[in-house]
């Protein structure tokens, strides 16, 4: 596997054996690598390979702009609620998601928090998801020591009913 792109420090694209563009997470997987290089792969921590074009190119720019851990901790946050609720998820939640969790923390640092008028429906009509998303507000806090408020377990819990309904 040869560099395409490097998009950052921990973001690269690639060529597949199929010919289709991926991109490629890692911890410092590009740090002084150019296109042409060989990927370490002992640095891959994760592998997107995205569908849908549109999608594909807009992870692209998110992962230029939304700091790795945070599309990290998302990325686990994606898998616990696939895991949990089991049930396909569409990918764009990948995007949704992390794009979501980073400006959550951003207006969180700033003082801005928003609430949530629906969380009330949302844990009586959504129950699994707003408590799947409860368990992602406690990942958010282990991994980057950022507590977010509750009202943003409701909003977790939309993107992944949105997911689940627009799964195709």
């Amino acid at each position: 596997m040869q560099i395409q792109k490097v998009l950052n420090n921990n973001v690269i694209s690639v060529i597949d054996e199929q010919g289709k563009e991926i991109v490629v997470m890692g911890r410092g997987i590009a740090f002084k690598r150019r296109p042409g290089d060989p990927v370490d792969e002992a640095l891959i921590d994760k592998v997107f390979r995205l569908e849908d074009h549109s999608v594909h190119e807009r992870m692209k720019m998110l992962l230029q702009e939304v700091p790795y851990d945070v599309v990290k901790v998302t990325e686990e946050m994606i898998q616990y609620a696939h895991t949990k609720l089991n049930r396909r998820l569409n990918e764009s939640l990948h995007v949704s998601l992390a794009d979501h969790i980073h400006y959550a923390i951003e207006r969180l640092k700033k003082n801005h928090l928003i609430e949530n008028s629906l969380i009330w429906e949302i844990k009586r009509l959504y129950k699994d998801e707003f408590l799947v998303a409860k368990d992602c507000l406690e990942m958010i806090e282990e991994r980057l020591h950022i507590e977010l408020p509750e009202d943003e377990a409701g909003f977790i819990a939309m993107h992944i009913i949105n997911a689940e309904l627009n799964e195709d």
